[in-house]
């Protein structure tokens, strides 16, 4: 009896983290903030998943003026971004720092994760990680004709990021 009561806890714990891990997704478009990116979308193929573009953000590329980091950073450390929205409706980048910054008004704060820095320009690249967006099939090449685009993502107050659209 007691492996019974043991194997229905097991099986429920899992469905409980399924159907925790689906709705959490759903609950960000009612929850989440919305902001909109800039970015160039770049067309590969995946012979598994199908057409999909790879995205390039600009607040990616982090110039020394808006590097707040006080120390080297290492590759695959933790970077927040601090980012306003513009006056046409895009966020852009206020500043990299791998303190969490505390935001005031319409600042939203995005995580990010170091890549690569360049001493010599004192370029940093960090990663969001929503760089790949999937795609109708044969309309890859659309996507990267029309060259810089937007995405709107929703950002969830548990840190949750996804892509809603790309424009």
């Amino acid at each position: 009896m007691k492996k019974r009561w043991v194997f229905y806890t097991l099986v429920s714990l899992q469905v409980l983290f399924i159907v925790l891990m689906s709705v959490s997704y759903y609950a960000m478009d009612l929850w989440g903030k919305s902001i909109t990116l800039q970015t160039a979308p770049v067309d590969p193929r995946d012979p598994f998943y199908g057409d999909y573009v790879t995205l390039s953000y600009e607040i990616e590329e982090v110039p020394e003026d808006k590097w707040a980091a006080e120390t080297d950073v290492d590759r695959g450390e933790r970077v927040f971004l601090l980012l306003e929205e513009n006056e046409e409706g895009i966020h852009e980048l206020v500043e990299a720092s791998t303190l969490f910054p505390e935001p005031n008004g319409e600042q939203v704060v995005l995580t990010a994760k170091h890549n690569w820095s360049d001493p010599s320009t004192g370029q940093h690249r960090v990663e969001i990680g929503l760089n790949r967006y999937y795609i109708e099939e044969n309309t890859g090449l659309d996507w990267e004709e029309r060259g810089e685009g937007l995405v709107e993502i929703v950002l969830a107050p548990w840190k949750q990021k996804k892509i809603v659209s790309l424009k």
